[in-house]
């Protein structure tokens, strides 16, 4: 009998039927071990249509194991207790045979899926309809297990519901996925402009009277749409259904321009002074690069980036490559350091099955995401982190320096 429903097959039906608007959603994200990044699975060869279903792969070590995907935001399925968590984590863990659905062992994947349930809200087995029994159903009751039945390589049914139970603190891993799930996500074109007057401008013309749009075209920069999605991803602004609001963080830039300027006006009449003008932050505006400096520094990424270099610093590495601020940032948190740097269609080449980084593919420049290495960089730079500015080229990414700017100015402004 031809392999249908292996494990490999199973586990994207069940993807598919629990998310299936993940290109469409910013706060469902779901990633996949890397051992299904393996060309094959117990002889059967995994056609590169099922990876790209799979994908995005990423190291999934919980405490009980590795779930074969680790997905963040409410499943499109029924769940019980659903108002018990806005943005659960899930595991799903997939069960499959290669030459006998009925024969797949759903009962382990139960139990397994059961024991990350101290770490994650929800947990599912998927496995063939056919091997699903009675027991294993009641099983899956007993121990608030979803079950996903697959029909075929591309159909699933939900068979048993979920329940959404507590969990305790998050592992660094699911730290990093729900990292990548919020509007915090650092994709190709998270930073579409570099400089952080553009992000800390979007909340001053949020708050200003009038249109939002028209008047960060007239005082900040005519990228709209640039400016907001950097605002978003450091914080300052959130992006609720019922329109856009400053967060705490974004209410004290409003307070801080008026405290140096008097109204908010008058900080963007300032704003429009430096309009086109390439000048560092921290000499341009000393004071603003500050306060933007105390943004930046809450941002995730920020802190991985500052800590690897200071890591290098003390080991005698002044002058690092990014190659090496990754290596780095993998032995501070692997699963951040992979969301915020390795583009989601290289990850096969740079994950091993095993879930290690396989070092040699890190100079390759293609496999990094350009939103880090040209406008990230150029913001930490302008802001006083970092000695040198980014590059949009892929043959120079590999020669571009990162180091810390010595002494670190991490002097902030209480915000």
């Amino acid at each position: 009998m031809a392999a249908t429903l292996t494990e490999p097959t199973v586990l994207a039906a069940a993807k598919d039927t629990l998310y299936p608007d993940l290109n469409a959603s910013s706060d469902h994200y779901a990633v996949t071990e890397t051992q299904f990044t393996k060309p094959s699975w117990g002889g059967w060869q995994i056609p590169d249509k099922v990876h790209q279903r799979l994908a995005p792969f990423n190291t999934i070590r919980l405490t009980n194991g590795e779930p074969d995907l680790l997905g963040v935001g409410m499943p499109a399925l029924e769940v019980l207790n659903a108002d018990a968590a806005t943005t659960p984590v899930t595991v799903i863990e997939a069960k499959g045979h290669n030459s006998d659905p009925s024969a797949a062992d759903v009962k382990t994947g139960i139990n397994q899926a059961h024991g990350h349930l101290s770490e994650v809200n929800i947990g599912y087995v998927a496995a063939p309809i056919q091997s699903i029994t009675d027991q294993a159903r009641a099983l899956a009751r007993d121990l608030n297990i979803g079950v996903i039945g697959v029909e075929s390589p591309y159909d699933a049914t939900l068979v048993e519901p979920a329940r959404v139970t507590g969990v305790g603190d998050f592992s660094i891993t699911i730290d990093a996925i729900r990292f990548q799930a919020t509007t915090h996500q650092l994709t190709e074109g998270s930073f579409p402009v570099n400089h952080p007057k553009n992000y800390l401008g979007y909340a001053l013309a949020l708050a200003a009277d009038g249109d939002t749009r028209d008047i960060y075209a007239e005082h900040v920069i005519n990228s709209v749409s640039g400016g907001r999605r950097g605002a978003i991803l450091l914080g300052l602004v959130d992006n609720r259904p019922d329109g856009e609001t400053l967060t705490h963080l974004g209410a004290e830039v409003v307070r801080f321009a008026r405290t140096q300027h008097g109204t908010v006006d008058a900080a963007l009449d300032e704003f429009a002074s430096w309009k086109g003008r390439p000048t560092r932050f921290t000499e341009l505006a000393p004071r603003w690069a500050q306060l933007a400096r105390s943004v930046a520094i809450q941002y995730e990424p920020t802190q991985l980036i500052v800590e690897a270099l200071e890591r290098l610093h003390q080991r005698g590495i002044n002058s690092a490559t990014i190659d090496d601020v990754v290596h780095e940032a993998c032995r501070i948190n692997q699963p951040l350091a992979v969301e915020v740097f390795i583009t989601q269609s290289r990850r096969e080449d740079v994950l091993t099955a095993d879930g290690d980084i396989d070092e040699s593919v890190l100079t390759d420049p293609t496999v990094y995401k350009s939103g880090i290495h040209f406008q990230f960089k150029y913001h930490l730079r302008h802001i006083g982190l970092l000695t040198e500015g980014g590059t949009d080229d892929k043959t120079a990414v590999l020669t571009n320096e990162w180091a810390l700017e010595h002494p670190v100015d991490l002097e902030v402004i209480t915000i």
